[in-house]
C-alpha cells in the first residue's frame, strides 16, 4: 500500500513540476510580449473607459475609493465612474450622493432588492455596463484604492485591436494591525494567485482574474452575451467570465502587472473575514472546465500526499520519508517560480515568508478545497448554503 501511495505521489509531483515549468514558461512569453513599453498615446487616441463598482455597506472603505478616484488622471470626457450601491444598509448612500455631486464622472445606481437565480454582485455589474457607454469596461472594488495612472495603464493594453481583456495585478492593503508573520503570509498567498493568472495568460486560457483590477472591451462583453448562465453562481464574476471568454478567443489576452497599474485592495480585517473569503474563492471550483478541474483535484492531492505522508512515521518510515523528498520538491518548484515573478514585479521581499507559508500550505489547500465544495460562508452581511449551487439563505 506505502509503495502505491509513494509511486502516485511521485507521479502527481512529477506533473506538478511540469506544471510549474509551464507557468514559468507562460510569464516569460507575457515579459518578453509587453517589455517595450510604447509611448503614450495623446488624449485624443485614448478610448473611453467605464469604471463599473460594486459596493454593499461600504462606508468605511468609500471614503479612500473615492478619493483614489477622483485623482485619477485620466481625460474627464473620455471616463464615467459608475458605483451600483447594492442594498446598503449603512451611510454608503449617503456618502455616494455627496461623491456625485462632487465629482461629474460619477454616476450611482441603486439595488433596493434580491431577484431569484441572479448573483447579487454579478447583477450590480451588469446594470453598471448597460447605463455606460465606454469602449473599456474596467472593474474594481469598493475596499480598493487604485493609483492615479491605473486607468491609463490598463488602457494602454488595448492598442493591440486583438486584446479582447486585460487582468490586473492587485495587492493587499493592510488597514488593521496584524503581525508581521500573518501580513507576510497573507500577502504571498493573494500574491500568488496574481502570479497564476498572469503566467497563464499567454498560455491561451487564463486560470484566475481578480475583479477588483479586471478590464474587457464592451464589444467583448456584448459577443459573449454578458455573465449569462454564469448569473445564477454567487462568485466568478471575475475567473468564472474570464474563461467563459476564453473558449471564444483563444490567445487573445494581455496581463497588467506594472506598479502603474497595480491596484492595493484592503486585506481581510479578521480570521473570520478570511475563513468566508477563501471558502468562497474555492466554492466556484466546480464549474471550472473539465481539464482545469482535473489540474485542481491533481494539486489536491499532491497536498493530501506531502502533508498525510509526512505525518506516517510511524505506521510506514518509508512513506514519510518521501512524502518529505516531495514536500521538498514542490517547494522548491515553487520558490523558482515565484522568485522569477516576485522579480519582475518589485515584490522580491515577499520571498521573506516562502518557508512558515510553505509549512502551512499543504492543510490550508485541504482544507479550504475541501470546504469550499460542500461548507457555508458568508459574504456581505448575506449567508450561502453550498448545495448543487451556492443558495442565499437571508432572512
Amino acid at each position: 500500500m506505502a509503495s502505491i501511495m509513494l509511486i502516485t505521489g511521485f507521479f502527481l509531483i512529477a506533473l506538478y513540476l511540469v506544471a510549474l515549468a509551464a507557468m514559468a514558461f507562460g510569464f516569460h512569453k507575457l515579459q518578453r510580449r509587453i517589455a517595450a513599453p510604447a509611448a503614450p498615446l495623446p488624449d485624443a487616441a485614448l478610448p473611453s473607459v467605464a469604471i463599473i463598482i460594486s459596493a454593499r455597506n461600504e462606508q468605511d472603505n468609500l471614503p479612500g475609493l473615492l478619493r483614489a478616484l477622483n485623482r485619477l488622471d485620466y481625460p474627464g470626457e473620455k471616463l464615467e465612474i459608475c458605483i451600483i450601491d447594492d442594498r446598503s444598509q449603512d451611510r454608503s448612500r449617503e456618502i455616494l450622493r455627496r461623491a456625485q455631486a462632487e465629482n461629474p464622472c460619477i454616476t450611482v445606481l441603486h439595488i433596493d432588492d434580491l431577484i431569484p437565480d441572479t448573483a447579487p454582485k454579478k447583477r450590480a455589474i451588469s446594470m453598471g455596463i448597460a447605463a455606460t457607454r465606454g469602449e473599456i469596461i474596467l472593474l474594481t472594488d469598493a475596499d480598493c484604492t487604485p493609483p492615479p495612472t491605473w486607468v491609463r495603464a490598463m488602457a494602454a493594453h488595448y492598442r493591440d485591436r486583438r486584446t479582447v481583456m486585460v487582468p490586473g495585478y492587485s495587492s493587499y492593503r493592510f488597514d488593521h494591525p496584524a503581525p508581521a508573520l500573518v501580513r507576510g503570509m497573507l500577502a504571498l498567498e493573494y500574491f500568488t494567485h496574481s502570479a497564476l493568472a498572469a503566467a497563464s495568460t499567454p498560455l491561451y486560457h487564463p486560470i484566475t482574474a481578480c475583479g477588483c483590477n479586471l478590464s474587457y472591451r464592451r464589444s467583448t462583453w456584448e459577443q459573449v452575451g454578458g455573465f449569462g448562465e454564469l448569473n445564477q453562481w454567487i462568485s466568478g464574476d471575475d475567473d468564472l467570465f474570464v474563461h467563459k471568454v476564453a473558449q471564444r478567443y483563444p490567445g487573445r489576452f494581455s496581463y497588467a502587472f506594472s506598479a502603474e497599474a497595480r491596484v492595493p485592495q484592503a486585506a481581510p480585517k479578521t480570521f473570520r473575514q478570511f475563513w468566508n473569503q477563501r471558502i468562497r474563492y474555492a466554492s466556484k471550483s466546480r464549474q471550472y472546465q473539465p481539464g482545469l478541474i482535473a489540474g485542481l483535484v491533481a494539486v489536491y492531492f499532491v497536498n493530501v500526499f506531502v502533508f498525510w505522508g509526512s505525518l506516517s512515521f510511524a505506521l510506514s518510515p518509508q512513506l514519510a520519508a518521501g512524502a518529505g523528498i516531495a514536500w521538498v520538491l514542490k517547494a522548491a518548484g515553487e520558490w523558482l517560480f515565484l522568485r522569477r515573478v516576485t522579480r519582475a514585479c518589485g515584490e522580491g521581499h515577499l520571498l521573506r515568508w516562502f518557508l512558515p507559508a510553505q509549512l502551512v500550505h499543504p492543510l490550508y489547500v485541504i482544507v479550504f478545497g475541501c470546504l469550499g465544495l460542500f461548507a457555508r460562508f458568508q459574504w456581505k452581511e448575506d449567508n450561502y448554503e453550498k448545495k448543487t449551487k451556492p443558495e442565499l439563505t437571508y432572512s
